[in-house]
Order: structure tokens, then C-alpha cells, then sequence
């Protein structure tokens, strides 16, 4: 019969702002794949750089439905999925989508696979009232966990390995730059590993409430440190400007994690000063026990999605995601992170 379509945000073109609602075709379940009714998709840099046209992300095809960062319930399941994940499971999806067949497949790491798939980029995402990924590619969600919440698990699990990286422990002073809402998991998983914390803010009105909302979690906010006053930096925020900063503020021997999603062109090399010996390190990106870690984490903070989370309908999607790129919405409000609710 006829392919079932669902409505979905998608690239429309290779042009800034070229995005929009369209009629996606769901295709028939592969024998290994599960189909998911989305409750939740949240937006992030990766939406963000397609919506701007960025060249890097030239490949991303027009029609690609976008969206990583997802939790929704499984509503069918293909012939040879096991009975876990049941119809009625609720459920994340791993961002990477790897081919099945491979060792590192096999061992459970799609991100480490050579024919390795991104959801929302290569993949169709999460952005839609359904989406088809591979069974194996699902975590459960605590009952306890809410659907806003719950759909931090991509970013929480970025935040967990970018801790990991950073080999951040008990007394270590940690300082985050940040303004979305990946920096400010990011340092709440510090803390939780018993580091001293401090969210490095911009300056300014537009940056109030963001200085207000992670006072409100706990954690100091300092829009200029001191120099040579910290072990680990972990820089968030996607401002070449906070990388000088970050070497500056770094003791000798300390560590620096990049996070961030830079534009092209945006200045984001790191000079560091002669005989400081501070270490430059990269994590970008995710893996099955980190998702696991961080879900665990978020049960710990239940209640953080409400506070992160902005949640609009899916005939909104573009305007949500405008604001995702300018960061507030349209009365001016800080946004943190912009979620998608399929279903109105």
C-alpha cells in the first residue's frame, strides 16, 4: 500500500533558514526496527548549524527530517526485534546509528562504527510524530524520569563523557563556560563527582537570567576568573573568546575539554602559553554507557527539565528553532533548550 506520511521539520534546501514543516514518507519497518511515536524532540547545535547553512553540514540532503534528541514510545516493532523493547516502551534513542553488522556493532558501539549514521543529519530524526530507528539503538527511560527531562539524555550524555575526558574527580576546581543548557549539565555532573564548580557567564543584561537559573542549581557564577585558578576547564559555550580566557584561567597542567559546536570560520584555535603545559581535549561525542550515566544522573534531578526545557508545539518547529539560534525567545527570554511536542 501506500507510504504512511507524518508530519516532520526537515532541510528543504541548502540555504540559511531553509527548514520547514513538510509530509514526511514513513517507510516500512526493517526486520531489526522499531518505530517510535515522539513525545518529546529537543533542538540542538546540530539543528542549528543546518538551519543556518552552515558549509560544514552542506551534505545533510534536503528532505532530512532533523532531531537527536528524542523520547518517545515505541508503537511497532519489526519481525526480529526480541521482546524487549515491547510495543509501549518508552524509550531514548542513541543519537549514532550504526550498520548492525560490525565488531564495534556487535560490541554495543555504534559511534565507533565506519558507516556510522547520525540521527537528524544522516539519518531522519526525531523532529516528526514518528520516527524508525534500529532496536539496538534504544535505552529505557525510568518511570520516575519526566518526558522533559528525559529528553536531556543526549546532551547529559555528551556532559557525562566530556567529565569523563576531563578525568574530573573529588576536589578538583572545575570551571564551565557555557550559556545553553549542555554547559549547565555539564557542571551539575562536576559537582555530583565532587569537584568545586563555577559557571563562567557572559556579561551583560541578555545573560541575566542565565547567571540567575544556575545560582538556582547551586552553582557560583564568575564572569571574569582569576588567573591560574583552575585544574579543568570545560568550554560550552561556542565562544572563541572564552578559549583565551580558559588558557589564561587554567593552572600549569591543566586540562582543557572543547564541547562546543563552532561555526565555520569562528575562531576556535587555542594558543596556550609557553610552558603552562595545558592539555587540549576533544569530546564530541557519546557512546551507550554514557547515555546510560547520564539517565542514571538525570534521575537524580528529576525536576531539571522544567527548568531547562522550553517546550513548543510541532507547527512551530521553524519559530523554535529560530529561537534555538538566537538563543531567546521572542519576547526576550532566555532559551536554554527548545523541545518539540509532536502531538500538539
Amino acid at each position: 500500500g501506500p507510504l504512511r506520511q507524518v508530519p516532520a521539520l526537515a532541510r528543504t534546501a541548502v540555504a540559511p533558514g531553509a527548514v520547514g514543516i513538510i509530509d514526511h514518507p514513513l517507510r516500512p519497518l526493517g526486520p531489526e526496527e522499531v518505530e517510535l511515536t515522539i513525545t518529546l524532540c529537543g533542538l540542538c547545535g546540530s539543528d542549528v548549524v543546518v538551519y543556518r547553512a552552515d558549509p560544514a553540514f552542506d551534505w545533510v540532503r534536503p528532505g532530512t527530517v532533523l532531531g537527536q534528541e528524542a523520547v518517545g514510545v515505541v508503537s511497532a516493532a519489526g519481525l526480529l526485534v526480541p521482546d524487549w523493547p515491547a510495543p509501549g516502551t518508552r524509550v531514548v534513542p542513541l543519537s549514532t546509528i550504526g550498520c548492525g553488522s560490525c565488531g564495534a556493532c556487535a560490541a554495543g558501539r555504534p559511534e565507533e562504527c565506519p558507516r556510522r549514521s547520525s540521527l537528524g543529519l544522516g539519518w531522519h530524526g526525531a523532529a516528526a510524530g514518528r520516527a524508525i530507528v534500529p532496536w539496538r539503538s534504544l535505552l529505557p527511560v525510568p518511570d520516575s524520569l519526566p518526558d522533559t527531562t528525559a529528553v536531556l539524555a543526549e546532551p547529559a550524555a555528551v556532559a557525562w563523557r566530556a567529565a569523563g575526558v576531563g578525568r574530573i574527580g573529588p576536589g578538583d576546581r572545575v570551571a564551565v563556560s557555557t550559556t545553553r543548557a549542555i554547559g549547565l549539565i555539564a557542571a551539575l555532573i562536576a559537582k555530583s563527582l565532587g569537584a568545586d564548580v563555577a559557571v563562567v557567564g557572559r556579561e551583560g543584561h541578555r545573560y541575566r537570567h542565565h547567571r540567575q537559573l544556575a545560582e538556582s542549581l547551586g552553582l557560583p557564577v564568575s564572569a571574569a576568573p582569576e588567573r591560574d585558578d583552575f585544574d579543568i576547564w570545560i568550554e560550552a559555550s561556542g565562544s572563541g573568546r572564552q578559549l583565551g580566557t580558559a588558557v589564561q584561567s587554567l593552572r600549569a597542567g591543566g586540562r582543557l575539554v572543547l564541547v562546543a559546536m563552532y561555526a565555520t570560520g569562528t575562531q576556535q584555535s587555542v594558543r596556550t602559553v609557553p610552558g603552562k603545559g595545558v592539555t587540549v581535549l576533544t569530546s564530541y561525542a557519546s557512546g551507550r554507557q554514557d547515555y546510560e550515566a547520564a539517565l542514571r544522573f538525570l534521575a537524580t534531578v528529576p525536576w531539571l527539565g522544567a527548568g531547562l526545557v522550553s517546550v513548543y508545539p510541532l507547527d512551530q518547529a521553524v519559530q523554535a528553532l529560530q529561537h534555538s539560534a538566537e538563543g531567546m525567545t521572542a519576547d526576550g527570554a532566555p532559551l536554554f533548550k527548545a523541545a518539540l511536542r509532536p502531538g500538539g
